[in-house]
């Protein structure tokens, strides 16, 4: 007896194990198929999420993301909207309901049915596609037993005993060789596949508490989980903030994976019930989609750092990395957190992530919070010194407040966890920006990436002190390595743009800027950026459109066009100053006068600027910067460098572009 089963213009031949329209086969996944038959077998009912999983995946073990991207696969093969569905309804937190009229059509088979094909499921085990499948429940699943009531007609007679067992056990032979072959050859191609693993993306956790005010918890875990693996040396896994702009994305794993040039990706979702956490995670290898390995955890919040360094091991073992004993001690040395501590850690990642206003000082708070709850949680006190120098990148904070607050708590961080790379790259950021402490930024740095080689940040702030120096190859080879990690950092990117600016690279530069206003169109950063770079080529009017989007008046950019020397703009400048009220930026100053030829005055306003420590993150550029390329032959600047403890000028020549 065959059984097909047409809704609209489709129709389902069970013992074919095919999906057809209009006549049609359509492409679709062996397991999704199993799933769309027993969601009509069983029509009109709503199945639970785990009753599903235990029926159409049976003893493999899965988790709810492989059912998720089941039904997504479904959904795209029916064109069905999720939101106004016509086939597969979904009950929320509960499961799925199939609701479409089906008619059932049965006949006799022609002829026999051929062997069936053997498919291979998550997990690993074999299963037939005619094989039962036994239903959680009560009955079985009657669409895809094995045909009956057919007639066996051997093709050789079977009168001699003796030749029968002599052909049964050659039958039997081969049959086996041919067992063990296949399963050599999956088991050899496994192997190379997880040899092939070198790279990958950890997507954001899904939550399924079906809570939205625990988002936090699920990218918490997330960030943690991308941690633990971006410690391990040999794999090179992409940094959180990319990662989460695939956060609710409808794009498929392979095309998220083409994007991120990575090998396979690690998704899963996370569970809360009190106290207790379940992190269920799935590695899928791309681009053929394949689930590779699945496994769940489950704990107290408290041993949450715990359950996600057993994640990283696990894929570590699974992909056949191997660990250094360093990363190993690093994954094993775990200790228990206070779950409010931890909580409130969460929300600090959280809203140091949204990039919102007032979200820097909501999470300095949650993380002094964290602190305060457990004083022996590191990576609390390095959430706190990132947020302080936020706060003093965003001009909240004067530079000697934020510092020095930032400078206690990342001393604490490394008393509590001499083993955190992100520690040391937030004092090797405090020494390079705030300190200039130009040998100690370096080894910090260099130390942070021995411990977290996949630290963006560590590779950023490193190829910025190589490009102050004048190492511009360096430099831009460890701004390479940080943008692969982080390709969708907009500021990554920007500040790329304006280390290749520093370099005199100015073509590349332009590209780097675009790259960055394709991601964010209308961030006032790259668009200054952009606009400077034009200027510096001589292209004033591409410069004047990207100012003028950033917001700068025409008088403003009037003054930077004189600065610029550009032909036929004169006075704007004093102009503009005899105009102003009250104190103006120092180095600004310093580099208007020196442009326009008045040395003297440019000199005064750098001991000035010094004096006043109001600009030292973009003091530490002078050695390399355009802007005073017009002082570089006078002895005063040399001995300014000197004094100040900036490094000396690079003994390379540099193409004036201003």
């Amino acid at each position: 007896m065959t059984v097909r089963y047409r809704f609209d213009d489709l129709e389902i031949d069970v013992q074919g194990f095919r999906l057809c329209r209009g006549g049609e086969a359509l492409t679709i996944e062996p397991k999704a198929l199993n799933l769309l038959i027993f969601l009509v077998e069983n029509r009109g009912r709503l199945l639970d999420r785990r009753g599903l999983i235990d029926t159409v995946w049976k003893e493999a073990f899965v988790t709810d993301h492989v059912l998720n991207r089941a039904i997504g696969q479904l959904r795209k093969v029916l064109d069905d909207d999720p939101k106004e569905p016509r086939y597969i309804e979904t009950v929320h937190t509960l499961g799925y309901r199939f609701i479409a009229e089906v008619e059932t059509v049965k006949s006799e088979p022609v002829a026999p049915s051929p062997a069936i094909a053997q498919i291979e499921p998550e997990g690993g085990q074999a299963v037939t596609s005619g094989q039962q499948l036994e239903k959680s429940y009560g009955a079985s699943h009657p669409s895809l037993q094995p045909n009956q009531g057919i007639a066996d007609t051997p093709s050789v007679p079977w009168t001699h005993p003796p030749r029968r067992m002599a052909l049964l056990l050659g039958c039997t032979l081969l049959l086996a060789a041919g067992v063990v072959a296949l399963w050599m050859k999956a088991r050899t191609s496994r192997v190379l596949n997880a040899a092939q693993i070198r790279s990958l993306a950890v997507l954001p956790l899904e939550n399924l508490s079906g809570d939205a005010s625990q988002d936090y918890l699920a990218d918490g875990m997330t960030d943690e989980l991308i941690t633990g693996l971006g410690q391990i040396s040999a794999l090179r896994v992409i940094s959180r903030t990319t990662a989460m702009q695939y956060k609710n994305a409808k794009k498929s794993l392979p095309q998220i994976a083409k994007e991120l040039n990575v090998d396979a990706v690690v998704e899963g979702s996370v569970v809360r019930s009190g106290d207790r956490i379940r992190i269920a995670t799935q590695l899928i290898a791309v681009p053929a989609d394949k689930q590779f390995w699945a496994h769940s955890y489950e704990g107290n919040l408290k041993d949450a750092l715990a359950l996600e360094n057993q994640v990283a091991s696990a894929v570590a073992d699974q992909i056949r990395i191997a660990l250094t004993p360093g990363e190993k001690m690093q994954l094993a040395g775990t200790r228990q957190v206070n779950p409010r501590s931890y909580e409130a850690f969460l929300k600090g990642n959280f809203f140091e992530q949204s990039l919102k206003q007032g979200s820097t000082q909501k999470a300095l708070q949650s993380y002094q919070q964290s602190a305060q709850l457990d004083p022996n949680f590191a990576p609390a006190y390095v959430g706190i010194a990132r947020s302080y120098n936020y706060l003093v990148d965003q001009e909240i904070l004067p530079i000697g407040e934020g510092t020095a607050d930032a400078d206690t708590a990342i001393a604490k961080a490394l008393e509590l966890d001499p083993g955190s790379g992100e520690a040391y790259a937030g004092r090797a950021y405090n020494l390079l920006k705030f300190h200039w402490d130009f040998p100690g930024a370096e080894r910090d740095f260099r130390h942070a990436l021995e411990l977290d080689p996949n630290a963006s940040s560590a590779h950023w702030g490193l190829g910025n002190y190589f490009v102050l120096l004048g190492r511009f190859d360096e430099g831009i080879q460890e701004m390479s390595q940080a943008e692969a990690l982080d390709p969708l950092s907009v500021p990554l990117k920007t500040n790329y743009c304006e280390m290749l600016r520093l370099a005199r690279r100015l073509d590349q530069a332009i590209a780097k800027c675009n790259a960055a206003l394709e991601l964010n169109p209308d961030l006032p950063w790259t668009l200054e950026a952009t606009g400077e770079i034009y200027e510096e080529k001589r292209e004033y009017s591409e410069a004047h459109k990207f100012w003028s989007k950033a917001g700068d008046n025409a008088t403003t950019i009037g003054v930077w066009d004189e600065i610029h020397m550009v032909p036929g703009v004169k006075g704007t400048f004093d102009t503009w100053l005899r105009k102003q009220k009250g104190p103006q930026n120092a180095l600004f100053l310093s580099v208007a006068y020196a442009n326009l030829g008045r040395k003297d005055q440019a000199f005064e306003w750098l001991e000035k600027a010094y004096e006043q420590r109001s600009d030292l993150p973009d003091m530490i550029n002078m050695p390399v910067e355009p802007a005073f390329d017009v002082l570089r032959s006078d002895p005063r600047f040399d001995a300014f460098l000197r004094r100040a403890g900036l490094p000396p000028q690079p003994s390379i020549h540099f193409a004036q572009t201003w």
